[in-house]
């Protein structure tokens, strides 16, 4: 059903569904060619924070914003080349061009997969705590011997079967082989009873 959707109401779900474009990772080789101070603005830009901020270049702490953003987790947020910034930049900025109705629509269909996913988690959660049982768990050991017995008797009858065919097979080459003889002379008799028909006509 995700095939029914268009580029923007793919992006509004995937938004939704808590899918971000922070998620690259580059080469540490592309990282290094960049400056800390550069990418720290470009993420301002994105953020829309530069507009209101008084700080400025000579000023401003880049240690210190860096050591904060680490303790918030966001080192991927850091290592992000400028090119992607500025075209996730791009992208946010875009003009909407998708009617209010169709961004309804988006929205309740985002809505109900989020729910379905939901009920999907919930059954799988159900379905854990059965197989996770303690007990049934435990029992496995117990019949570790009753296993290991049954896969005994699979291969022994599997051994069983494939020698039952081997004889099979033996038997029907030896069959056609006297079908074959029998074929033979039955027709040199015919030959033989033909040719003393022919003397007694004569």
């Amino acid at each position: 059903m995700d095939c029914l959707l268009g580029y923007s109401e793919q992006n509004t779900c995937n938004f939704m569904l808590g899918i971000t474009y922070f998620e690259i990772i580059v080469p540490v080789s592309v990282v290094m060619e960049e400056s800390l101070e550069d990418r720290l603005l470009a993420i301002e830009k994105v953020l829309g924070i530069d507009e209101y901020s008084s700080a400025k270049k000579a000023d401003f702490d880049v240690a210190s914003l860096q050591e904060k953003m680490t303790d918030l987790g966001l080192e991927r947020v850091m290592k992000i080349p400028l090119s992607k910034l500025k075209k996730l930049k791009s992208i946010t900025s875009r003009p909407q061009a998708q009617p209010l109705s169709e961004q309804l629509a988006t929205i309740e269909f985002c809505e109900n997969l989020i729910r379905q996913r939901a009920e999907l988690l919930k059954e799988f959660e159900e379905r854990l705590q059965v197989v996770l049982n303690a007990e049934k768990i435990g029992s496995v050991a117990q019949q570790e011997a009753q296993l290991d017995g049954i896969q005994s008797d699979i291969q022994k009858g599997l051994d069983e079967w494939k020698q039952y065919t081997l004889d099979l097979e033996n038997f029907k080459t030896e069959y056609f082989s006297v079908i074959a003889a029998l074929q033979e002379r039955l027709e040199e008799l015919e030959k033989a009873v033909a040719a003393v028909e022919r003397e007694s006509e004569a």
